[in-house]
């Protein structure tokens, strides 16, 4: 089981895989789970790998002692062999974020509640940022009571480009019917030039320590 938590200070990646069929995709869980324990891994806490339910993305959820640890693995000969081989038939895109906000109680990823789970990534120009946190941290205060709801943390994207969400919802249904809920009217900051998307997951393969 991983945890989500401000205090542990991780280096967190999302890590994005795009593929052009459900074969591929597989075939990347596929080179995944052949992977030793992350404990292996000098400075990998865990690699959380979730199913795009579009049957051709994959997020990693993937966290870090630090950057130096990171970049130490990129690196390496063997990791640069398995990514080559993952991108012949992919293409990555990789945020390194800092948790800075999660719900009380914070998210645990654990296969044994595979949640429905939206990765919602902010893009905004790095002077906009913290205007954009401060929305995104600003949470609904019935947010709580909402049904299927369970938890959420938002990430600092460390370019300065990108706020990402990282939701819990027990399925689909719930996360769908809480978007289309009335909308209080706000008298918030003026808003800012954004682009948004929005990924639908299922967390299958946890690379953890042994």
């Amino acid at each position: 089981m991983s945890a989500i938590r401000i205090d542990d200070g991780y280096l967190t990646l999302f890590n994005m895989f795009y593929t052009n069929s459900g074969e591929d995709q597989d075939k990347l869980f596929d080179q995944w789970r052949g992977l030793p324990p992350a404990n292996v891994q000098k400075g990998l806490i865990a690699g959380n790998f979730h199913r795009g339910l579009d049957g051709r993305s994959v997020v990693n959820y993937a966290q870090w002692e630090s950057l130096a640890d990171y970049e130490a693995f990129l690196a390496e000969a063997g990791t640069r062999s398995r990514l080559g081989q993952a991108l012949a038939f992919s293409h990555m895109e990789s945020i390194p974020t800092e948790v800075v906000h999660t719900w009380d109680p914070a998210p645990e990823l654990t296969i044994d509640k595979p949640w429905f789970t939206v990765v919602i990534i902010v893009r905004a120009a790095p002077e906009h940022q913290a205007t954009v946190l401060a929305e995104m941290t600003n949470d609904p205060p019935e947010l709580g009571d909402t049904p299927g709801y369970v938890s959420h943390a938002v990430h600092r994207g460390l370019a300065g480009e990108h706020v990402i969400k990282y939701a819990q919802w027990a399925d689909e249904e719930s996360f769908r019917s809480f978007l289309s809920r009335p909308q209080q009217e706000q008298h918030s900051s003026p808003a800012v030039e954004t682009t948004v998307e929005l990924h639908f997951t299922r967390l299958e393969y946890i690379r953890e320590r042994s």
